[in-house]
């Protein structure tokens, strides 16, 4: 007698994913124009992009300073009024300090749909501090989304320098996402973290984090890996339509 339970009968399919959250445009080290982006995604039969280009800081030195940022929100004010049956949300990826701070200009977070923070390189932290400053970065008000090298960490084989209990209980407390990177690059794959993910109730988002419009379509990657971990849409913020997005965003 087999005594396994059953796969679900709703693993995410790239059929069920509404829009991406994790894309830069050459307002920062993207390729590509925000156009580009958009009518790729367009093409894609997508139904919303999130533009998450880098604020500027010392690992991005080309990312976007206060003036790009007013010219940014501008050209999104007016693509949003040109494609009127398209969603163009407005974020941002943001560098934590080595202690999983953030330094955010004075009323950043209030022009933004949601904010991408992105987790330090993990040379010179024991796994103590790195779980200390990634819990720091979920705990923040200002973040709705951590970014890479968590991502990663949700499908690479141990060990990694986190504890990823503490960090995937206080994501389910705070309601703040996690990101799963749809990276061709993650070849070795452990379905242990994605499935307690799954079980707290942790929302999950599936990014390219693509600096080119080429790179958008990589998301039909990251399906892939979701399915791999026994995924289904409802853990899965991007199969959601955008106003339930924005409800999220806007806890």
């Amino acid at each position: 007698m087999n005594d396994q339970a059953p796969e679900p009968t709703d693993l995410v399919r790239p059929c069920d994913i509404r829009g991406l959250l994790h894309a830069h445009t050459r307002y920062a080290d993207g390729a590509h124009s925000l156009r580009r982006m958009v009518e790729t995604a367009q093409a894609l039969g997508l139904e919303y992009l999130g533009v998450s280009d880098h604020l500027r800081s010392e690992l991005h030195p080309d990312g976007l300073d206060l003036a790009g940022e007013i010219a940014q929100q501008a050209e999104i004010a007016a693509l949003r009024e040109e494609y009127a049956d398209f969603t163009l949300m407005h974020g941002m990826e943001v560098d934590a300090g080595p202690d999983g701070s953030l330094d955010l200009p004075l009323g950043l977070r209030g022009n933004l749909d949601y904010l991408l923070a992105a987790l330090p390189a993990p040379n010179g932290h024991s796994k103590e501090t790195y779980t200390e400053a990634a819990l720091r970065l979920i705990h923040d008000p200002d973040v709705d989304m951590v970014s890479k090298p968590l991502g990663c960490y949700m499908v690479s084989r141990p060990p990694v320098p986190l504890d990823m209990m503490r960090v995937l209980k206080a994501a389910a407390e705070t309601g703040t996402v996690l990101e799963l990177d749809a990276n061709p690059a993650c070849a070795e794959l452990d379905d242990t973290h994605c499935r307690l993910a799954a079980e707290l109730q942790v929302p999950l988002a599936i990014n390219p984090n693509a600096h080119r419009a080429a790179r958008l379509v990589d998301y039909r990657i990251g399906v892939q890996i979701a399915r791999d971990m026994g995924l289904v849409c409802d853990q899965i913020i991007n199969t959601y339509p955008v106003e339930k997005l924005r409800r999220l965003f806007a806890r």
